[in-house]
């Protein structure tokens, strides 16, 4: 058979080999009693949705729309208060139709939304004309304060884009830790401004407004506002200390509700009187309690009952500057909303909208727990079901959300999946699709391509045991061939008793043996690695890095060569002295051929052909390594990947490694089959 005809033959059975053992380890990974195939591939600690994906990765599942007419999509509340969730939904005729619901948000009692307090707000020294200006505030807050941010508006003007405003100087007050008490949760700031005071440019003003705004670490925020006369030194107008009493203790904040009654209090005075009120979170609307609120000089206090819930501001107007801090109100209704249905019956057909929310795994919240409580993993869920005039599901489903500070997110509704186990011909045909390119998934360790991880550690495997494979073979053949030429010599059996004594011999033991020998006692060559960095870890380069790796590489390499030849030998020596009682062995030597020629040409060539098929056998062993030999001298390569990959469960690399093992195993068996006709012209391809 000419060569080119045996190879084609050859790859139709190497390509059914193979198929054969995809359809074995499909069988052996795959076809195994309830789901434990698709457990092998699961971490602990994974969520639903990270199984779902694992399960259609692999081939185990499908994604598969969820029975019903249900539309679903997930946001974020990030705010305390009422939302609204509207959804609009259009039939293929273009008719249009939307309804909404509510649900309230409220703040748990550990979460901080309580803003600081200014207490004091003023100059440390009176203003004047020529002088820097030196605010001080004092501020109570029960955690720790962020900034204090200043802004000073100047009576001069300043003209920029075409537009003249009054210049306006913007710094930080700083903490001052003499005069502040942590115990009692008082902070003291002050600073400087970099400007000094003046008149305006037609020198009749010299009226400065000076605005301040106080964040705490929770990022809750209040203001004060005064105006004072650089010119005589005196404050003209004032407003701070702007308080709803939200008690504290032992880390608990007690909120007020819907229906609660706030005690206000605040400091103002002025050439006017102040004006008091409360504003929505939205800021549209605005109700005034100027005649809820009664004053002894300059403090201010009063009540106010809240009709609804959300952050509200307090906010206070005197003379043309104001201050405001913001007043957390839950919502005091304890039962969800019903089912939102549909106010008429034309399509398309709207019915049992509802809000669902769940937490960071994705489990749904109990209805008894509402009204939901603000956390960083709340998640609401959006359900509706929208059908057209015919009673199928209609495609066009979208909403929105209302926060309660009047802002709108976009919904994109859609209708939800389940992933839907595939059958096993199903589950059969994805394998064998994804394992014919090479398409293993994913390493769970080290999160690239299992092909990756693969090819990453094949040539430092194919540079140890492809070394220690040529190594072996070539000199137990030339040994091999000299025992059984010279049988029944001393040097036969002085050969024999050696290499049995090495062919019985652990890997583990004398690897182990080498290590104590060459590294511990003799010092010539190091414990473990591959090589390659020097003393610091910076990689080698060039000649330097060449001996580096030889060096690592010698202690391994000498311990499989070792034991490596003595199969080679035995085999050889039992080939060889079949051989020889070859008759045609028997001719050459009687035409008077040399007895080298004898032995090599004739002898040791016929011999080679099981010694041939060992080394076929033996070259999945470059690929998958040695994996205690690996392991014991810390080799980077397939045998180290292995044990890493079966300890961790790593389920892609395992499989795949084991598919590239078989598929070079195949290769070897045909390049044998090539090396035999070449050796023994009796062997016809």
């Amino acid at each position: 058979m000419k060569l080119r005809t045996y190879l084609i033959k050859r790859t139709v059975h190497m390509i059914i080999t193979l198929l054969i053992v995809l359809v074995l380890l499909f069988v052996l990974y795959r076809m195994m009693p309830g789901s434990a195939a698709a457990s092998m591939m699961m971490q602990p600690g994974m969520t639903q949705a990270q199984i779902d994906q694992m399960m259609v990765r692999y081939g185990f599942g499908r994604w598969a729309e969820y029975p019903g007419e249900y539309v679903v999509d997930n946001a974020q509340p990030n705010q305390i208060g009422r939302y609204a969730v509207t959804v609009y939904a259009e039939d293929e005729n273009g008719q249009q139709d939307s309804f909404s619901t509510i649900f309230d948000v409220n703040v748990p009692p550990e979460i901080d939304l309580s803003p600081p307090v200014i207490t004091a707000f003023g100059l440390e020294a009176p203003p004047a004309i020529g002088s820097l200006a030196i605010p001080f505030i004092e501020v109570f807050e029960e955690s720790s304060m962020r900034e204090v941010e200043v802004s000073l508006i100047f009576p001069n003007q300043t003209f920029e884009d075409n537009v003249w405003f009054n210049y306006q100087e913007v710094f930080y007050l700083l903490n001052d830790p003499l005069r502040s008490d942590d115990l009692n949760h008082t902070f003291y700031f002050n600073g400087t401004t970099t400007q000094t005071l003046g008149l305006s440019e037609d020198l009749t003003n010299s009226s400065y407004i000076m605005l301040v705004e106080v964040t705490d670490q929770a990022k809750n925020n209040a203001t004060a506002a005064l105006v004072f006369d650089a010119a005589t030194g005196t404050t003209t107008s004032k407003v701070w200390n702007l308080s709803a009493n939200i008690a504290f203790n032992n880390g608990v904040f007690t909120y007020l509700s819907t229906g609660d009654t706030a005690s206000l209090s605040s400091n103002a005075f002025g050439t006017s009187a102040p004006a008091f009120s409360i504003i929505t979170p939205s800021g549209d609307d605005v109700t005034y309690i100027t005649s809820a609120m009664s004053g002894v000089g300059d403090r201010y206090t009063g009540g106010y009952l809240f009709p609804s819930n959300g952050v509200l501001t307090f906010r206070i107007e005197i003379d043309g500057i104001a201050a405001q801090t913001t007043i957390p109100v839950n919502s005091n209704v304890a039962t969800k909303p019903a089912l939102a249905q549909d106010d008429d019956s034309s399509s398309p057909v709207l019915s049992d909208l509802t809000v669902t929310f769940v937490d960071k795994d994705a489990i749904e919240i109990p209805d008894s727990d509402y009204p939901f409580m603000l956390t960083g993993d709340l998640k609401l869920k959006a359900n509706a079901t929208a059908l057209d005039v015919d009673g199928e599901r209609v495609s066009i489903v979208n909403g929105t959300l209302l926060r309660p500070d009047g802002s709108v997110q976009s919904l994109t509704m859609k209708h939800p999946t389940l992933v839907e186990l595939r059958s096993m011909g199903e589950q059969f045909v994805v394998y064998m699709k994804t394992m014919l390119v090479f398409d293993f998934g994913t390493s769970y360790i080290y999160q690239r391509p299992a092909w990756d991880c693969i090819l990453e550690r094949i040539p430092s495997t194919a540079l140890l045991f492809g070394s220690a494979l040529v190594l072996s073979f070539a000199i137990g053949i030339m040994i091999g061939v000299l025992v059984a030429w010279k049988r029944g010599t001393p040097f036969e059996l002085s050969t024999i008793v050696v290499v049995l004594f090495f062919y019985s011999m652990p890997i583990f033991w004398f690897a182990l043996i080498a290590q104590w020998v060459f590294y511990a006692q003799l010092g010539w060559f190091p414990l473990a690695g591959n090589g390659g960095m020097d003393a610091s870890g910076d990689p080698l380069h060039g000649l330097a890095y060449l001996i580096d790796v030889l060096w690592h590489l010698a202690l391994p390499l000498l311990t499989l060569t070792i034991l490596g030849l003595a199969g080679s030998i035995l085999l050889m020596r039992s080939a060889m002295l079949e051989v020889i009682g070859e008759d045609f062995i028997t001719t050459a030597t009687a035409k008077g051929l040399k007895e080298r020629t004898v032995i090599y040409k004739h002898a040791a060539r016929n011999a080679m052909l099981p010694v041939v098929t060992a080394m076929a056998m033996s070259i999945g062993g470059i690929i998958s390594g040695g994996v205690l030999t690996e392991t014991i001298f810390s080799w980077y390569g397939m045998g180290t990947l292995l044990i890493e990959a079966t300890l961790t469960h790593d389920f892609p690399v395992v499989q795949g490694a084991f598919y590239v093992l078989a598929l070079i195993t195949i290769l070897g068996n045909m390049g044998a089959d090539i090396l035999y006709a070449w050796l023994d012209p009796r062997v016809q391809l």
